[in-house]
Order: C-alpha cells, then sequence, then structure tokens
C-alpha cells in the first residue's frame, strides 16, 4: 500500500509537468517551424516541419534529478527506501512509454504533413539520424525507450548523488557538466581545424548517426540503464534524511 501511495504522489507531480512540456514545446516549436517557412526566412523547398519529441530525453532527465522534495516528503509519510526507490522505477518505465510511442507517433505524422506539403528535409539533420531513417518503427520505439529509460535512471542516480553530498558535489559537478560544452569541446574542434581535420571528422561522424546499428544501440542503452538503476539503489537503499 506504502509503495501505491507513493506511486500515486509520483504520478500526479510528474503528470502535470509533463502535460505542461507536451502542451507547450512541440507547439510553439511547430508555430516557429510554420511561420519561418510562410515568411520566406526558410524557403519553401528547403524547410520542414521537423522532429521535437526527442527532446523529451532531457525532459525525463531533469525531472528525475528533482530527487530531494521528494525523498524527504515520503520519508515524512514513513514511506521506505525501497517504497520511494519502486515507485520512482514505475513512474521512470511509464513516461518512457509515453514519451517513446508519442516520439514514434510525432515521426509518422510529421513525415506525412511534410509529403502533403512538399517540404523537404534539408534543414534537419534528424531527419537523417539512424533511428528516424529506419522505416523499422518498432526497433525505433525500442531504441527510443532504451534512451528514455537510461536518461530517467541517470537523473535518479544524479539526484540520490547530489543529496547524498550536498551543495558542494552539486556545484562541482555542473561547473564541470558546463566546461564541456563551453570549453573542452570549442578547443577540440578548434584543435581539429588547426590540423585541417574538422571538416573530414564533421563527416565522419554525419555517417556514423545515419549508419550506427539501432538494435545494437539500444542494447547498449539497457546495460548502461541497468547499471544507473542499480547504482542509484545501492544509494538510495543507504542514504540518511538530511
Amino acid at each position: 500500500m506504502k509503495f501505491l501511495t507513493a506511486l500515486k504522489y509520483k504520478m500526479r507531480v510528474y503528470r502535470s509537468m509533463a502535460a505542461w512540456y507536451l502542451a507547450i514545446y512541440p507547439l510553439t516549436m511547430i508555430v516557429v517551424s510554420v511561420a519561418l517557412i510562410q515568411t520566406s526566412v526558410i524557403n519553401e523547398n528547403d524547410g520542414s516541419l521537423i522532429y521535437r519529441l526527442s527532446g523529451s530525453v532531457i525532459f525525463l532527465f531533469a525531472v528525475f534529478i528533482r530527487f530531494k522534495e521528494d525523498f524527504d516528503f515520503l520519508l515524512t509519510l514513513s514511506m521506505t527506501r525501497r517504497d520511494i526507490y519502486l515507485a520512482k522505477l514505475a513512474t521512470a518505465f511509464g513516461f518512457s512509454l509515453l514519451f517513446s510511442g508519442l516520439i514514434v507517433l510525432e515521426r509518422l505524422i510529421v513525415d506525412y504533413l511534410n509529403e502533403i506539403f512538399g517540404y523537404s528535409h534539408f534543414n534537419d539533420p534528424f531527419h537523417f539520424f539512424a533511428p528516424y531513417a529506419t522505416e523499422n518503427h518498432p526497433a525505433q520505439f525500442v531504441y527510443f525507450l532504451m534512451l528514455c529509460l537510461c536518461c530517467s535512471f541517470g537523473g535518479l542516480l544524479l539526484g540520490s548523488l547530489f543529496y547524498r553530498f550536498g551543495k558542494k558535489f552539486t556545484l562541482v559537478f555542473w561547473l564541470l557538466f558546463s566546461a564541456a560544452p563551453t570549453i573542452v569541446l570549442p578547443m577540440f574542434l578548434w584543435a581539429l581545424h588547426q590540423r585541417g581535420e574538422l571538416k573530414e571528422s564533421m563527416s565522419a561522424l554525419g555517417t556514423y548517426l545515419n549508419t550506427f546499428d539501432v538494435p545494437g544501440a539500444s542494447g547498449s542503452l539497457l546495460i548502461l540503464a541497468v547499471v544507473f538503476c542499480a547504482a542509484a539503489w545501492v544509494n538510495i537503499r543507504r542514504l540518511q534524511q538530511n
């Protein structure tokens, strides 16, 4: 019964967040995309309605980092750490199934509308990304399901680590994390440019994203998700309430 109470609480909180996300983000992006095409900022022949819901994996990661408030509140209701953990897992599976299904449905709808309106895929690299390029919709669904689970469990692990080690650990992590795209990546790209290898490297990356094995990648993500899930449980079961 305690597990079900914790699950209902999680679903109620996250359902509201997901509803706002699904209402605002895709609608805004569709309106912007159509406006750019209609105002000729993007040429109609070179533009397209593009895939947006793949960004929901970032949303799930952000949602499951939110750990402290949920953990403290549910402990006050005499929930065990096991109840809280299982509720988190059930919520992750539920929302991962939902978003994976929506991602596949979006792909079908967007491709159909682009075909009707005569829009090409020139400006949207995601149309050439292997999970979208494949016509195997079950394989696409499984890939995004594994990706959503991996991001959810990764967020859960990270949120529990933030809770265990406190604000200093959180600050150091985000400083290092933000340094990757703002300092490390630009320096790496500059080094490639200096050696005259940037164009070749970008072309090789594009080829890889277009041709990598979707079922194989799904298996790798599943293994990573299991590792995150197990590590989160090891950490959560020993947490002391702050």
